[in-house]
């Protein structure tokens, strides 16, 4: 069996544990005669402590006097502290223009750091992108012409035997005859100057 500790007894002695600890201290107390006799003394010392130190009188009438002094001595100086702090309406007027005088300059600087980053930004883009020169190329399965960008591109159908030519001044054709028609199929692609 554990007992409770002296804080614990204590306290439950003047009723100031948790309600949980104080059931569980008092059925633990209800069975233990020493903790039982540690909680008497407990009680007894309690008792005689609220006995001997019992609180004078006191002289309301004094007390009262001093603390509506206070309160009236806080109210004289709350507004001696407005009046101070109140500015003139001629004052007031020029710290309205100084705040709109502010406003319109920082709104100037503003815009006018939004102008110079927009044009810094024209000034960077590419005006012209040079274009790459145009490449003709032909396979087996067609020819197409790319200019870097876009690409025409002519496919022979790939159950076809095809013929490519292709040229030094930059043209290219595939030929393929159709087996069901017997009809030639001429692709001719070239550059022109």
């Amino acid at each position: 069996m554990q007992h409770p500790d002296l804080a614990d007894l204590a306290l439950f002695a003047g009723r100031d544990l948790p309600w949980f600890k104080q059931w569980t201290v008092g059925r633990h107390v209800s069975g233990c005669p020493a903790c039982t006799a540690e909680l008497a003394s407990f009680r007894k010392m309690l008792s005689t402590e609220l006995k001997g130190e019992m609180l004078p009188p006191v002289a309301w009438e004094p007390l009262a006097s001093e603390m509506s002094a206070n309160i009236r001595l806080g109210l004289e100086a709350s507004e001696a502290i407005a009046a101070y702090r109140h500015p003139e309406p001629a004052e007031e007027r020029w710290l309205n223009w100084r705040a709109a005088a502010l406003v319109a300059s920082l709104t100037v600087v503003a815009s006018t750091g939004w102008w110079f980053a927009v044009s810094a930004k024209k000034l960077t883009e590419p005006v012209a992108v040079a274009e790459a020169a145009p490449v003709v190329e032909a396979s087996d399965s067609g020819v197409e012409i790319t200019d870097g960008k876009l690409t025409l591109e002519l496919r022979t159908p790939a159950s076809r035997a095809s013929f490519v030519t292709v040229t030094t001044r930059g043209a290219a054709a595939t030929r393929y005859t159709d087996a069901e028609t017997g009809q030639i199929t001429i692709n001719h692609v070239y550059l022109d100057d």
